[in-house]
Order: C-alpha cells, then structure tokens, then sequence
C-alpha cells in the first residue's frame, strides 16, 4: 500500500514539473510575442484570417493590379513574374524546346489588367465551361495568368479544365497553402497547362520581395507584413512552431508522463463540454419538458454531439430541434448552433412549403449560431474557450443561462410551424 501511494506522488510530481517546464516555454514565447507585437494581426482581428475571396483573393488581386491603392503600379506584378520564372524556367534555356515555354508567364504588365472573381459564363451540363475565376491577369494582347486560390475550400467538379477550356493558352497556377496537386485537372499536364504554386514558399518569397520595394510606404510595408505572418500563422511557420519543437522535445523525455496528461486532458475537455450540457439539459426541461421530448444526442465527445427536442404530440421522429456541436467537432466551423432538423432529410419540401430555406445543405433545414461570450464564438474545440470555462464556474453558468434561453425563444417563436410541419407529415 505505501509502495504505490510512494509511486502515485512520484508520477503526481513528475507530471507537475513536466507542466511546469511546459508553462515555462510557453511564457517565453508569449512575452517575445508581446514585444514583437506579433500577437496583434489586423487580419485576425477582423476574423478574415481563411476566407478564400474576402481575404486572400481580394489582397492578392490588388497587389497584382497595376492600378491598386498600393501605390507601387506594376512592381508587385512583375516580381510575381519573377518569382514564377524562377521557379518554373530552368537556367539552361536549352532544357526547353521552344520560346513559347520561356515566355509562358510573361504579359505586358504595363497594360495588364487584374479581376478578381471574373465571371466566364454559366456552367454547362458537364462543368466543362463557365463558372468563376479567382483571379485574373490579362493585357492588352489578351495574354493571361488564371489563379485557382485555395485555402481549405475543396474543388469544384472540372474546375480546371473549365479554365483551360476559357483559355488554354494562359497558365493556370494553383495556389494552395501548402503546395498541393490539383483533382481538377483531368488531362491537363502539370508545368504546362497548370502550375502548384504554394503561400508557405512562393507567395511568403513575393511578400517579402514587395516589402523591399514598399520600404518608402511605411502603412504599405506593415500591412504587408501582417498579411506575411498571417499566411506563416496557416502554414505553421510562426514563433508557435518553433515553441512547440522545444515542448515536443521536453515531451520525448518524459513520454508516459505526456500519455497520462493527454488523457487526463480529453477528459478534462469533455468534462466541461457534459457539464454545459447537463445544465442546459436541465433548463430546457424545466420549461419545455411539457410539449418535447428532450434527449442527449450521442456521447459528449463525438462529432455532431447535441441536444435533440423531440415534439411529444404529434409524434414524430424526423422533425426536430437541435443544438450542436457541444464537442467542437461538426458543422458550421465547430462553433456551437440551433436550429431545425430534418432526419435523413425525407419531407425537405414541406419545410420548404412552410417558409424555411432551400439554401440549406444536409438534413438541417434552418441553423442559427449562439451569440459570442466573452467576445469568443461558442467553440467547444477552442482551448481559450475551453480555458475560460474551466478557470469560472461563474462563465459557465452564464454560458448555460445563454443557450438555454436562445434555444427556449427559437423553440417557442417557431413551434406552431412546427406543428403545422408535423401535421402534413403524418
């Protein structure tokens, strides 16, 4: 009995200095950060830190434009040019065939043009013409540089090939974070008719040079350097990956300490996720118990775990109210949500008859996000969440007092639709 309450402190004690030799490296950095002002990034700020078209699309499209508010006419275009040349273009010009190939990036910068989601047409049947561009370099003669941005968007069905068949003279660059292949591109081939261009390498290589050429534009050369480590931030280039290499290497010494905090860990998560839960469970009952069927839906921790409010008269099993994800893993960018569910999405037009949108995808027919706390969204996956949660029982109860009143409101401003939808499906 001594022996093992000798080994319990032994390994209690090892995983306190392990956690501490942790917070120890995390405080360093953080105050680097701090002084650095690395923790501010207006991008962040603004919450525009992955959206394809609003940020990076838009950003990039006016950096390329001639005519941009930048200031630096066609520089940034050209060195764009450069870059691609480089990469692309041997030094040997006799590794190439014909003068087409050296040439296959250069346009007339001075006369260039630049669009960003550059409408070609509706689509067709088979996806193979029409659609949108994200970006656009054309000049005068007509010659092009067609860029395919993508961040964690998927592709669409022949994406590629609809560009090509749009022109297949203009290369297309496929830019990705990390340089990955198209799926799009049936048929076409790689460094002739489409080009893998990454943001880690390529595009952070190109800031940097526009940065030298922005060094008389001090709010130009900021910006651009926001922008530099927003995209070192998505591709894990910042001071973070070097803070977690030096906590990865304190971790291969002390492994089966590591394995006992990570589990310790899950659960600490999913013990505040089922305490929010249980208490909003508990609220919702109090009021609603009387007309619904209130139920857990799956086990805390895994995707999609929620809150189902079954309708107790008429019954009916597909029609539902529902609040998820309480594990941060599901739709609508794992942040917590309500709204109206449609099992296996079987009577999708009585909804629709009934005033709820056609817009929506899967089995959910409406879907409203929580308000934020904390200036936080309710993100059941987010460790400063999660941090604020668990440092508070005073967060948590406003947290369950939060969602359970918007959900009671929803269900009671929408219940004699409901009803109605019940009806016409029995």
């Amino acid at each position: 009995m001594n022996e093992i309450t000798i080994d319990e402190k032994r390994t209690t004690t090892e995983i306190k200095n392990l956690l501490e030799n942790v917070s120890a490296i995390q405080k360093k950095y953080d105050n680097i950060a701090e002084i650095t002002g690395e923790k501010f990034n207006v991008f962040s700020v603004l919450n525009l830190t992955s959206n394809e078209v609003r940020t990076h699309s838009a950003f990039i499209g006016e950096l390329l434009n001639r005519r941009g508010s930048h200031g630096l006419k066609d520089i940034p275009l050209k060195l764009f040019i450069q870059m691609l040349e480089e990469k692309f273009i041997p030094n040997k010009v006799d590794d190439y065939k014909n003068e087409n190939d050296l040439n296959r990036f250069k346009i007339n910068t001075e006369t260039s043009k630049t669009i960003v989601e550059k409408h070609i047409g509706k689509l067709n049947g088979d996806k193979t013409d029409g659609g949108r561009i994200d970006i656009i370099v054309e000049d005068n003669n007509k010659k092009s540089l067609i860029i395919e941005n993508k961040i964690y968007a998927g592709e669409q069905e022949n994406q590629l090939i609809r560009y090509n068949n749009y022109n297949n003279e203009a290369p297309i660059l496929f830019l990705t974070l990390k340089e990955s292949k198209p799926k799009s591109a049936k048929g076409l081939i790689e460094n002739k008719d489409y080009f893998n261009i990454s943001y880690k390498d390529d595009i952070v290589k190109w800031l940097g040079a526009c940065v030298k050429e922005a060094t008389d534009k001090p709010m130009l050369r900021e910006v651009l350097k926001q922008y530099t480590y927003l995209i070192k931030t998505l591709t894990g280039q910042t001071l973070n990956k070097v803070m977690s290499n030096e906590i990865q290497e304190i971790i291969l010494k002390n492994f089966s300490i590591a394995e006992q905090i990570f589990k310790d860990f899950e659960n600490a998560k999913n013990k505040i996720r089922k305490s929010i839960r249980d208490g909003v469970i508990k609220k919702l009952k109090m009021e609603l118990d009387v007309k619904y069927e209130i139920i857990e839906h799956k086990n805390v921790g895994e995707k999609n775990s929620g809150i189902w409010l079954k309708v107790k008269t008429p019954k009916t099993e597909s029609v539902i109210f529902g609040i998820e994800p309480f594990s941060g893993n599901g739709n609508e960018r794992n942040r917590l949500f309500y709204g109206v569910l449609n099992l296996q999405n079987q009577n999708k037009d009585i909804f629709i008859r009934n005033g709820f949108s056609n817009d929506e995808k899967g089995w959910w027919r409406e879907r409203n996000r929580f308000d934020t706390l904390e200036n936080l969204y309710i993100d059941f996956n987010n460790i400063e969440f999660l941090e604020l949660l668990g440092k508070s029982e005073k967060m948590q109860e406003i947290l369950i007092d939060n969602i359970s009143n918007e959900t009671i409101k929803y269900v009671n401003d929408n219940s004699e639709r409901i009803l109605k939808i019940c009806n016409e499906i029995i």
